[in-house]
């Protein structure tokens, strides 16, 4: 009995304790004796959830991809003290060797072409502009550019479409871009090329800025690269896991909660869909959001948009105490699963934070001041004297005082950044339809 329980003890050592590497590949009933010990083994609940993947998202936002959405895109310019006058946003895109495909020589790779679409926020009737150019590149090359064409760049684009613009902000328009490869620019045909990747900055005041990067998306994993991706012929980008990975359709992170007054402290949500036709009316996308405090405190509230949205906390229902003082200072938002007209689909977003303060800027300045005679000479303030100028019997007397001066001037200052939100990695199937 003693040996036999020494080993089974030595065999439970095994299967729990054997690394990765070692482990076989096959059910583990090809090591004798050990599968009844393993399947018997009581795991704790927690432990065991942890690796199992119920629905994986195939789209890896690390890597490069054959797409690139960036999700905020205002027009305009920004006068700045340092660069004279800037565009609102600026965008880079950067081509590197597909890192997935090892097999494929990069040496091959000539010019690569994208092509990219404007996307605005539904207008009033729910139809979403859009505007669509080339670029081209080479392997290992960059693309910069901005809705302005103006300022240091390698490229000028068509401006975007006049999309709807927020009352209450000084930022223009509101949308998204999107780019994806293509074979050339006379066939316009999507390829599979996971080496695309990119970021964008906006500048949201004349001393401040936040930037994004650019969300990748990779081709189906049966394409190889430089393969057609339209497997349907429909020109459309269809993120099925055959043409594209999918995208998710809930977003969830932390987030900070507002403030109002001095200093003010505005938070917002960017929320977008690529579930999108373009330049017709397109029907809203909505999803309730969860809000938690510190404590765990719940505060429910939902958005409505049309293809992309830009939300101040404040702004949503009931987003009025979503602030410092009846909520708290931190917290977390989980979004329920976007839909269109109950329909699943896609949605992605970003956090976006503007805090504005005062601040103080101190100087001392020193110099001399002269007064001229009649005063107590008897009686002159500290750092004062007297001064005697010109020759007998044309004498003048002055007194000289040399002063220093304190001065405080209060300056507006404005800090930005952002982050974007995490995914569930529970894929949604999703068509981007670029023509009308």
């Amino acid at each position: 009995m003693c040996s036999l329980r020494n080993s089974l003890l030595l065999l439970l050592c095994i299967g729990v304790a054997a690394p990765a590497a070692a482990r076989p590949r096959g059910p583990a009933a090809v090591w004798p004796g050990v599968s009844d010990v393993l399947l018997n083994v009581r795991v704790p609940a927690m432990t065991a959830a942890r690796h199992i993947r119920v629905a994986a998202w195939g789209e890896d936002s690390e890597e490069p991809g054959s797409v690139l959405v960036f999700p905020s895109v205002h027009t305009g310019r920004v006068n700045t003290a340092d660069a004279d006058v800037l565009p609102r946003t600026r965008f880079e895109i950067s081509v590197t060797c597909p890192p997935d495909d090892p097999d494929f020589d990069c040496s091959s790779v000539g010019t690569v072409y994208l092509r990219a679409h404007w996307v605005c926020g539904g207008d009033a009737t729910g139809v979403c502009a859009e505007v669509d150019f080339n670029l081209s590149t080479t392997l290992n090359g960059t693309i910069t550019f901005n809705t302005e064409n103006i300022g240091p760049r390698t490229d000028d684009v068509p401006a975007p479409p006049n999309c709807v613009s927020n009352g209450g902000e000084e930022e223009e328009g509101g949308g998204y871009l999107i780019v994806w490869v293509i074979d050339n620019p006379s066939s316009g045909r999507a390829i599979k090329f996971d080496g695309l990747i990119g970021d964008e900055v906006i500048a949201g005041s004349s001393t401040s800025a936040r930037a994004h990067g650019a969300i990748p998306i990779q081709a189906g994993e049966g394409l190889a690269t430089l393969d057609l991706t339209d497997l349907n012929g429909d020109t459309n980008l269809d993120f099925d896991d055959q043409e594209y990975k999918q995208v998710t359709g809930k977003v969830y992170g932390s987030i900070p909660y507002e403030q109002s007054g001095i200093p003010e402290r505005e938070t917002s949500l960017i929320l977008l869909t690529l579930d999108v036709h373009s330049n017709v009316q397109n029907p809203v996308t909505s999803a309730g959001l969860s809000f938690y405090n510190e404590g765990e405190r719940l505060h429910s509230s939902a958005v409505r948009f049309t293809c992309w949205g830009e939300f101040h906390l404040s702004d949503l229902p009931g987003g009025a105490d979503l602030n410092v003082f009846d909520f708290g200072k931190k917290g977390l938002v989980v979004s329920d699963p976007a839909v269109q007209d109950g329909t699943p689909v896609t949605m992605l977003g970003v956090v976006e934070r503007e805090e504005e303060f005062t601040f103080d800027v101190r100087g001392v300045g020193t110099g001399t001041v002269f007064i001229p005679i009649p005063v107590d000479l008897e009686n002159l303030p500290p750092g004062c004297r007297v001064i005697f100028r010109g020759r007998f019997p044309f004498i003048t007397a002055f007194i000289a005082c040399d002063i220093t001066v304190n001065t405080v001037t209060s300056v507006d200052a404005t800090r930005e950044w952002s982050y974007p939100l995490l995914n569930d990695s529970k894929g949604v199937k999703t068509t981007f339809l670029p023509k009308p």
